[in-house]
């Protein structure tokens, strides 16, 4: 009679197709959750140089008596406090002082009549705009 200890090819076959499944699945998740990791980083980018850019400018705005000095499309000056916001070169600077980097654009209007500041940036392919109200 034959001894049946030890392990016999077709059990061998099976352990090596169930590893090689067990494997691949997990690769699969592994890449999913590393794809959207890069994903959440891009966002999580965008949105802090936009809050970055927002507290400053939101600060300004509140500040009593503060009103536009000059406006063009690529920059806005205040008068009382004298600050100067510029985009250049894919960043915003409070005077010379970067405040705000890779942005892809970034625009300043300002509506005299109703004392109203529109700020429209671009920051990786999201668009903000965002309507300030100067405090008297």
């Amino acid at each position: 009679m034959k001894s049946e200890k030890g392990v016999t090819l077709t059990s061998i076959m099976i352990y090596v197709i169930a590893m090689t499944t067990a494997v691949l699945v997990v690769g699969r998740l592994i890449t999913y959750f590393y794809k959207n990791i890069d994903l959440v980083s891009s966002n999580t980018a965008a949105a802090s140089e936009y809050t970055k850019f927002n507290s400053f400018f939101t600060n300004e705005i509140n500040t009593k008596g503060n009103e536009v000095e000059e406006c063009a499309n690529d920059y806005i000056l205040f008068s009382k406090t004298q600050n100067q916001y510029t985009f250049k070169n894919g960043n915003i600077y409070l005077n010379k002082i970067r405040i705000s980097k890779d942005i892809k654009s970034c625009q300043f209007i300002y509506d005299k009549a109703k004392e109203i500041i529109t700020v429209n940036l671009n920051i990786a392919d999201k668009d903000y705009s965002v309507l300030y109200t100067i405090v008297k």
